[in-house]
């Protein structure tokens, strides 16, 4: 077997996640939408023969980030991803965002993330957040140099993220995507018109990362379980509670 990786759909359960009227009009939250692409990247990467750990499968909780990021630990994973979508107060914001940790020099899965979903969102820069978030002065942000696939600056400060602190205290590197905003018009539809080709396009990066050559899909079939098809509003409303999830 080739790599494992460790993959953590965000939310679950009694935690929704963001939303906006373009999806709780369904009964959707940014926790189905997470379980949704993990399941779908999940089959990218065993169709690669790589191995794949999953912190779950269902609308469950498995607890707080500490406790997911323990079951990819457990699992001796290689790498680590936990899977995430925006939401913001008004539909201005828009985007894909990666979370990475404050001691990583090298970025060749994040660069690939971003030069393969630049395609269908706009591109944030990447950045790690101190444990000392909510104090100004101990924020740290990161350039990433796509060119060369490293970052500009490390810092030895503990991530805000626990989700990648956990993993990268036991010598796991992880990141935390964000995909695109749910309270976004246009990126919710994008994402519901693309979800299989992003799904893929994560996987691959993920793959050539590890210096693997990605073996492609022929053709893209709809999900045996397609979690939301529903229509493109106009107002959005942002929602949720994304703290339980974050330390």
């Amino acid at each position: 077997m080739k790599a494992v990786i460790g993959i953590d759909p965000g939310h679950g359960g009694n935690s929704s996640g963001t939303y906006s009227v373009n999806t709780v009009k369904d009964g959707l939250f940014e926790r189905d939408f997470a379980l949704e692409q993990a399941l779908l990247i999940e089959k990218h990467l065993k169709r690669n023969g790589f191995g794949v750990v999953m912190t779950r499968r269902t609308d469950t909780n498995p607890g707080n980030v500490s406790k997911r990021a323990k079951i990819c630990i457990d699992g001796k994973c290689d790498f680590a991803l936990s899977i995430h979508f925006n939401g913001f107060g008004t539909e201005s914001a828009n985007g894909t965002e990666v979370f990475v940790p404050h001691s990583e020099e090298t970025a060749v899965i994040e660069s690939g993330f971003y030069k393969s979903l630049e395609k269908y969102f706009r591109k944030r820069e990447p950045f790690a957040r101190s444990n000392n978030y909510y104090n100004r002065d101990e924020t740290f942000d990161k350039k990433l140099n796509v060119a060369t696939k490293r970052f500009d600056a490390v810092s030895d400060k503990k991530d805000y993220f626990g989700f990648i602190r956990t993993c990268w205290e036991k010598g796991i590197s992880a990141d935390l995507l964000e995909i695109c905003f749910l309270t976004n018009p246009k990126d919710f539809k994008i994402y519901i018109e693309n979800r299989e080709k992003i799904a893929e396009e994560i996987a691959r990066n993920i793959v050539e990362g590890f210096g693997e050559k990605y073996i492609f899909e022929d053709s893209f079939e709809e999900p045996e379980k397609v979690i939301a098809k529903p229509k493109i509003a106009v107002k959005v409303r942002n929602g949720g509670n994304k703290r339980d999830v974050l330390n």
